[in-house]
């Protein structure tokens, strides 16, 4: 009290009115060396603000940005240097202050400030011109006050101290880079390394407007990753759009940073767009804050841009939705059909039906699943992809798309994680997405950065997406820059295949050459039934059905097609179909072709690891030897299979009793066999 009404006796030379002395106000901003912005205690929403000079003196003016047709202007010599030495000393500190008068015209509150308290108590006015980094104002009022404050500006021209330094003032005058004229020049010689920064405007919770130090280039930088609530020219805004802005400026306003910047909102040599995007990493990364608190949404556009891990970014946004805060207090979450004990689970795949679609086999049951977020090679827009059995080598990358899966990936153990799922819908079956993990390979990442895939395009706030789809993004930007698979502007590769299937003719033309040949490589397609196999000769890029030679095979259920009835299965012929698919579906076998029927169907022996799969039918009582093995090369395999299946009563054989004729055959073909060993 005794303070307070000795500064009220030292000043009442200069105005009659009682004084009042404010506490409890906080330095927001530090406009130049004479002015600041304080503000009060926020009560409900964002806190009462005033702008005070500072009373009895004046510091250099700083120069302003060029504005509509208005010019930028040029600093005054120490101007930057005087307002840095009052920002360092007030920026975030409470203070108390009296103001001393006002301005008559402008209506402006000039007064004494004062940080601290007690004994420590600094009078700012005072210390500004101690330390020549303000003047003594011109004033025609005449008092014991301003005389102090005339001596100490003395002494420090005496001592030329602060502005006081005649030999300093050419170089006191900043050079601001006001208007950056290539952002992505500026861009590509800053990236990759933090810089120190002043925050002098903060235009939304997500977009700041900085003072490169000491290179002075003036940018906007728009935070990476997020979006906050923006203001509406017409001076509306969205919700929290002042709170998101007042959490940013109450710790960022006014202070030092470092930037990291990572790219640019506009393109190369796009002077409009002004707008760097980066991440502030000190004093800490107010993004996640934002992010936590509910006053920001990740973004897309920039998240795959961002330096650090995106999944922080996505766990932060995560958790405000569970917590209902601000932007999410309304928020449902996506209903998820998918029992949590089936959210994961682990079994081989069986087959690749496209570029985006596997069918897995989980125990005894198989599961079809979509991988999620990312889309398969499709054709291009108005062009005729052909039937769907010829779509595969028609639509460009989709063969290549469908082989990378198809040789990582078949046969293998995957770990799938369920992402969402997607409902029937428009004559769709309902579909489980997932993210396919091949030991700690993502497989959509992989397939992604080969350029063989495409990311999926989602809504802003829409979760059901890839739990690494930052990932999926970033690797789609590695093959757009590397310039593979669908994102190269070359020629795509082309694929001429001749379909044999039902063409008889054309096949009695390959025939000579395949027989020929003897073993060749061939990729099964499809597996119809248990000896009909639809396969693709990579030698003669040729599609063809092959038959399985000296067998007869119970046949598998038909589904109605193109009007004709469904038929039923015979005994064991699906599991003859379910035995065949298992053993060689999508994989790589050798073919020895014997003849052609007159439908154009191969028929011959077929491979897989020097395994004879005629005999692996029949071993397994899945099959019966026909007669026209007999004049095949392989009869003696044949037979002996199939004598060991009647003995075991397998399957077709369950019923089977041995005859006194067959013993004799038998001891016959075993007498044989002895013999010639």
């Amino acid at each position: 009290k005794q303070w307070y009404q000795r500064r009220v006796a030292i000043t009442a030379g200069m105005d009659n009115a009682p004084k009042t002395l404010h506490r409890g106000w906080v330095v927001k901003q530090v406009n130049s060396g004479d002015t600041i912005v304080l503000k009060g205690r926020p009560r409900g929403g964002p806190p009462p603000e005033r702008n005070i000079s500072l009373a009895f003196i004046s510091a250099p003016k700083l120069g302003r940005r060029p504005i509509g047709n208005e010019e930028a202007t040029v600093d005054e010599p120490y101007a930057w240097d005087s307002r840095e030495y009052l920002r360092k000393l007030l920026v975030g500190k409470e203070v108390s202050f009296i103001v001393e008068y006002t301005i008559p015209n402008s209506g402006r509150e000039c007064a004494l400030v004062y940080v601290g308290t007690g004994e420590n108590s600094l009078c700012v006015n005072e210390q500004m011109v101690k330390d020549g980094w303000a003047v003594t104002r011109n004033n025609n009022k005449q008092n014991e006050e301003i005389a102090k404050y005339t001596m100490w500006m003395v002494e420090a021209q005496t001592s030329g101290i602060g502005l006081h330094n005649e030999e300093g003032k050419s170089a006191a005058v900043r050079n601001v880079n006001w208007v950056i004229e290539d952002p992505r020049m500026l861009f590509d010689e800053l990236k990759g390394k933090p810089l120190k920064a002043v925050v002098e405007s903060v235009r939304d919770g997500g977009t700041l407007r900085l003072m490169l130090v000491p290179s002075m280039h003036y940018i906007t930088v728009m935070l990476t990753g997020i979006r906050c609530p923006s203001f509406k020219p017409d001076g509306g805004s969205e919700d929290h759009a002042d709170e998101a802005r007042y959490a940013v400026e109450t710790r960022l306003l006014n202070k030092d940073i470092e930037i990291l910047l990572e790219g640019t909102s506009g393109g190369m040599g796009n002077a409009k767009n002004q707008n760097f995007v980066g991440t502030v990493v000190s004093p800490g990364n107010i993004s996640l804050f934002l992010l936590k608190e509910g006053l920001a949404k990740c973004v897309d556009w920039s998240m795959k841009l961002l330096s650090a891990d995106p999944e922080s970014y996505r766990a932060a946004t995560r958790q405000a939705k569970a917590d209902r805060k601000r932007l999410w207090k309304n928020f449902e979450g996506p209903v998820c059909t998918v029992p949590k004990d089936q959210k994961e689970f682990s079994g081989r795949v069986t087959e690749i039906v496209n570029g985006e679609v596997l069918v897995i086999k989980v125990g005894n049951s198989y599961k079809r699943v979509t991988m999620s977020s990312i889309r398969q090679p499709r054709p291009a827009e108005g062009s005729d992809s052909g039937p769907p059995s010829k779509a595969l080598y028609e639509v460009p990358y989709l063969f290549e798309a469908r082989e990378f899966l198809r040789k990582r990936l078949v046969g293998k153990k995957v770990n799938a994680t369920v992402d969402y799922v997607r409902p029937a819908a428009n004559g769709y079956p309902e579909r489980v997405c997932a993210s396919i993990f091949l030991g700690n390979q993502n497989i959509q990442e992989a397939i992604v950065s080969k350029g063989l895939a495409t990311v999926a395009w989602h809504k802003q706030d829409d979760d059901e997406r890839a739990a690494n789809y930052d990932a999926l993004l970033l690797a789609q930007e590695k093959a757009k820059k590397n310039k593979v698979g669908v994102h190269n502007t070359g020629e795509p590769p082309i694929h001429k295949v001749a379909d044999l299937a039902g063409n008889a003719a054309k096949s009695k033309q390959f025939l000579p050459f395949l027989q020929r040949i003897g073993r060749l490589h061939a990729n099964v397609e499809y597996v119809a039934s248990g000896s009909r196999i639809r396969v693709y000769i990579p030698r003669d890029t040729c599609l063809a059905t092959f038959l399985l030679s000296g067998i007869s095979c119970p046949r598998a259920a038909r589904p109605s097609i193109k009007g004709q009835p469904a038929t039923p299965a015979d005994p064991y012929g699906d599991e003859a179909l379910e035995f065949v698919k298992d053993q060689i579906m999508q994989r790589e076998v050798e073919i020895e072709v014997e003849s052609c029927d007159k439908a154009g169907n191969f028929i011959g022996y077929m491979f897989v690891e020097d395994k004879n799969m005629s005999v692996e039918l029949v071993k397994e009582g899945l099959a019966k030897m026909h007669f026209t093995a007999e004049r095949g090369k392989y009869f003696d395999h044949l037979s002996r299979a199939e004598a060991d299946a009647k003995g075991a009563q397998k399957r077709v054989w369950k019923d089977y009793v041995e005859t006194v004729v067959e013993k004799r055959k038998k001891y016959r073909l075993r007498l044989c066999v002895d013999t010639t060993a």
